[in-house]
């Protein structure tokens, strides 16, 4: 398959009016020369960051991915080609516009990249597919929208009652209707994790049903589920800028700094796995900042010791 559906993402605030125009379909030919002009500079330049901070970034980025949801649904194929196009101009990651319509076997995209890429389907579907996966769409399941995942991706699926959506994961199956879930894949282990809706999750032998704030792990070698209450934006912290825990107990955030940070955890007594905060986590946050504020905000006393552990008391 052509990689002209790849559209690298590069804007400027200074041209939100033409923009507007240009979605629209207001804009002259004149305005329209202009913003590929501007966008042929900033590709040439490509010298200075283009927004005062990434909270004003992430904002237009928002408001535009928004934009262009509405457009799809209401003129599905037009405005494709508009949010393709518009896409060369206003970047802010890289996109993926999938149309439904095209006939082909399947579309293979690969995120080869160190950040992750979002996927926009023509049914009005999110995928964010993180780094080192790769997603495949096959158009030979009829009545089914079908697609396979090696990696980690997150799904915000759009409803469609007569047609499920199914991810297929070496030997797992997820299937939903509309919701968003998580998948990671990690060769001998595959976890989804729900953040809303109902989530089916199968192999050929047997199938766990999961809803919000639910997680199923199943072993590619034992061919078994296990299943457990968590909370869902752990699962999302490689994309989202920060996360915002509430009552999470701390036995579950040393699990997730173990797989985030490489490091073990040493519990002096067990009764403090079960002790519950309220934090906020950002994307790039260290270890040392997140254990401060354990520190601070819980009757916990978190300190670094050899060898990579942390030991965990309650605080004299």
């Amino acid at each position: 398959m052509p990689l002209d559906f790849w559209y690298i993402l590069s804007d400027t605030g200074t041209c939100q009016e033409l923009l507007d125009k240009f979605l629209e379909g207001k804009t002259t030919s004149n305005e329209e020369r202009a913003l590929f002009q501007l966008e042929e500079s900033y590709i040439l330049q490509n010298k200075k960051e283009v927004f005062k901070n990434d909270i004003e970034k992430r904002d237009t980025k928002q408001e535009i991915y928004s934009r262009i949801q509405r457009r799809i649904r209401k003129k599905r194929k037009k405005w494709l080609a508009i949010a393709a196009s518009i896409a060369v101009l206003i970047g802010l990651g890289s996109i993926l516009f999938y149309n439904g319509g095209m006939d082909f076997g399947s579309l293979t995209v690969s995120n080869d990249t160190g950040s992750y890429r979002i996927v926009l389907l023509e049914d009005g579907s999110k995928v964010t597919l993180n780094k080192r996966s790769e997603l495949t769409y096959r158009n030979d399941h009829n009545g089914t929208r079908y697609l396979e995942l090696e990696g980690e991706a997150f799904f915000e699926i759009a409803r469609d009652e007569d047609r499920p959506f199914v991810v297929k994961t070496g030997s797992l199956r997820t299937t939903v209707l509309g919701t968003s879930f998580n998948i990671r894949e990690t060769g001998a282990m595959v976890q989804v994790t729900v953040a809303t809706g109902l989530v089916e999750v199968s192999n050929q032998e047997d199938s766990v049903l999961l809803k919000p704030d639910q997680s199923a792990s199943y072993s590619n070698v034992s061919k078994t589920f296990a299943t457990r209450y968590t909370h869902h934006e752990l699962s999302e912290s490689w994309f989202k800028e920060s996360i915002k825990l509430e009552e999470i107990e701390m036995g579950a955030l040393a699990e997730f700094m173990k797989d985030k940070y490489g490091v073990e955890f040493q519990f002096m007594e067990e009764r403090a796995k079960h002790v519950e905060m309220s934090i906020n986590i950002h994307k790039n946050e260290g270890i040392e900042d997140i254990l401060r504020k354990i520190n601070y905000i819980s009757e916990l006393q978190l300190t670094t010791k050899p060898n990579v552990m942390i030991e965990v008391k309650f605080k004299e």
